[in-house]
This record gives structure tokens, sequence and C-alpha cells, in this order.
């Protein structure tokens, strides 16, 4: 499947400080506004590029922690003040992003649900291959989708639907409930786990 670069990946880049953007002919689609964009803030499109090597699965070796207590119902509390951020690295390992998941399918769960954190200059792009839902609990999230930017603050909600590409975006910091359906989707998507879109 061919990457898109669109003009919101254009100006995140420049957000960002980079003047060069890799996106090798063949396995890259640059959309007509990215070019114009790039153009008119000076960031170079480099389509004589190498592909990189896969990223390594998406999660870190530190997974993060949080206090747990499992009744014999199957109900699991998860203390809100005990959740330490691990390092995901599957945006990038450039990305410094704390991720921490807090229920999964080892729970008897369907879904997966955490805490996830990050800075404006660690936001990126993903595919969607699950349904998921952000709950904003501090800070502004940004969700760059086709052109468009929906922000969300402390409070707010939004459902991004499975297929979806995306920019997971913040003008600050931002830290974030999600949960995922299904629990298992790297599983369900043939083994191939959400994946940077740039």
């Amino acid at each position: 499947m061919k990457r898109v670069i669109s003009a919101d990946h254009i100006l995140q880049a420049h957000a960002d400080g980079q003047t060069r953007l890799e996106a090798p002919r063949g396995q890259t689609i640059v959309t007509p506004a990215a070019w114009s964009t790039a153009s008119e803030l000076g960031v170079a499109i480099d389509q004589d590029a190498q592909e990189d090597p896969p990223l390594p699965v998406a999660r870190a070796p530190d997974p993060g922690t949080c206090e747990r207590v499992v009744d014999a119902s199957g109900v699991v509390l998860v203390r809100g003040g005990s959740i330490r951020l691990g390092r995901f690295d599957g945006a990038g390992p450039d990305r410094d992003i704390g991720l921490t998941d807090v229920i999964t399918a080892r729970d008897g769960s369907p879904m997966t649900a955490g805490v996830m954190s990050w800075h404006r200059k660690d936001s990126f792009p993903w595919s969607l291959d699950y349904d998921e839902v952000d709950l904003v609990l501090e800070g502004v999230l940004q969700i760059h989708i086709g052109g468009r930017v929906l922000e969300g603050r402390a409070g707010d909600v939004f459902h991004i639907p499975k297929g979806s590409s995306i920019l997971f975006g913040t003008p600050s910091r931002t830290r974030v409930f999600y949960v995922t359906y299904p629990a298992d989707w790297a599983a369900a998507s043939a083994g191939m786990p959400g994946r940077p879109t740039a």
C-alpha cells in the first residue's frame, strides 16, 4: 500500500522544523496540495530517497505500569494516579511518546484501553486498522484528516473509524485516554500493527 503525503503532513513537518521529506517514487503519493504547500514553506520533497526499512514492532520493551485491582467477578479497577507511561516507538524512534495499555485481551476484554501522551514536536501520522475512541484528559488533541483539523480539549471525545489515515497532533502537549476495538486488532490485521503513514 502506498503512503500518501498531504498538505497536513507538510505543515506538520514544517512546524517540526523539517526542511526535507522523503517520498520514494513508486511507494509514495504526494497530493497536489502537498506540492503547493511544500513550495510555499520551503520544504523539499525528495522522491529519490530510498524507502526506510520497516519499523520494529509497535510496542517498545517498556510497557509502562499501573496498579490494578482484579475482582473475582472479572471487574478490573485501574488506579489512575498509579499509571506510569512506557515508551511507544511504533510512531518512529525519533518520537517521544508515552503509552501504557491498562486493559487488554489478557483481561478477557474485546477492547484495549490505555493512556497516551506526547508534545507538539512528537505529533505523528497514523493509519488505524481498528476503531478508536479518545477522551482528552489534558491539553489539546488535534486530529488532522482530509486537509481538516478537528481540535478537542479536556473532556472532549473523538471516535476515529477503522481505516482512517490521520495525524495525531497537538499545538503544545496532550494526554489522552483511548479505547481500541478489537483488542487484538494487530492479529486481525494479519499481524500488521497500526502503522505510521509518513
